[in-house]
């Protein structure tokens, strides 16, 4: 499973404030704007998510750590030439959540 690590150095208390409060915004990381995404806090510190785009679904997670957030990803079988793509997406999307103040 392809797995993103964004460095960060903020509380897990804001990441996870950050996060909710953006959870609804995963969409627009959709090109074109065409899917849907359903999030689910799973424990305090990961949210599941799973992005429906193309008549293809990417079943994700998103693991809060002290110094990390670690998206993981689940590429069904034939989707592996747009994993470049997609790790580019969730890095730029983590960054600017991350790195934002608020």
């Amino acid at each position: 499973m392809p797995s993103v690590r964004i460095a960060h150095d903020l509380p897990r208390t804001e990441v996870r404030r950050r996060m909710a409060a953006r959870a609804d915004d995963l969409v627009k990381l959709i090109p074109g704007g065409l899917g849907r995404v359903e999030h689910r806090w799973e424990t305090d510190d990961r949210m599941d998510f799973v992005i429906h785009a193309m008549g293809h679904s990417i079943a994700s997670t998103a693991t809060v750590e002290d110094a990390a957030l670690v998206i993981d990803f689940d590429l069904p079988a034939g989707l592996g030439f747009v994993r470049p793509m997609i790790e580019g997406i969730i890095r730029q999307a983590g960054d600017k959540l991350l790195l934002e103040k608020r």
